[in-house]
């Protein structure tokens, strides 16, 4: 099956309209699932989700949401995109990162999110920071413009 991981800050923008990225967002994630790639989503990205929408508004990023605002928003995201669940090898995995590519500071987030990836099979991640996960081999980031090259990859 044809499937792509949706980062926290592709995320984001599907959810905020009024987001300059908002529609450039929407139209990938639209055209990933008619052209029928399943749209999955991780545990991690949804917490990264809530911490920057109940951050406050005037706070670097915030979207100064109530918390039941952002629980509404993370139940739309899963009524719409599939949930990879979290198994216990995750730990071990993301160590294994870690330690293979020599991560450190705050990279450790997207070495997690490599990890999950890796455990699901999962080849393709759809970001608009694809330069945070060039260094891990066994997965492809793209960014919301580029998914027309996307749909052209062979699954995984």
């Amino acid at each position: 099956m044809k499937a792509v991981l949706l980062d926290t800050g592709v995320l984001l923008r599907e959810r905020h309209v009024t987001d300059v990225k908002h529609a450039l967002a929407v139209r990938a994630i639209e055209g990933l699932v008619k052209a029928g790639w399943s749209v999955r989503v991780a545990p991690q990205c949804l917490q990264e989700y809530w911490a920057v929408a109940t951050r406050p508004a005037e706070a670097r990023g915030g979207l100064g949401l109530t918390p039941e605002r952002a629980a509404m928003d993370i139940e739309q995201i899963l009524s719409v995109h599939n949930l990879l669940t979290e198994t216990p090898d995750l730990f071990d995995e993301w160590r294994n990162i870690v330690t293979r590519y020599r991560i450190s500071g705050r990279q450790v987030w997207d070495a997690r999110l490599a990890a999950i990836m890796r455990l699901h099979g999962l080849r393709h991640l759809l970001t608009f920071n694809p330069q945070d996960f060039h260094r891990f081999d066994f997965l492809r980031a793209w960014l919301p413009e580029s998914v027309d090259a996307l749909m052209q990859e062979e699954p995984g």
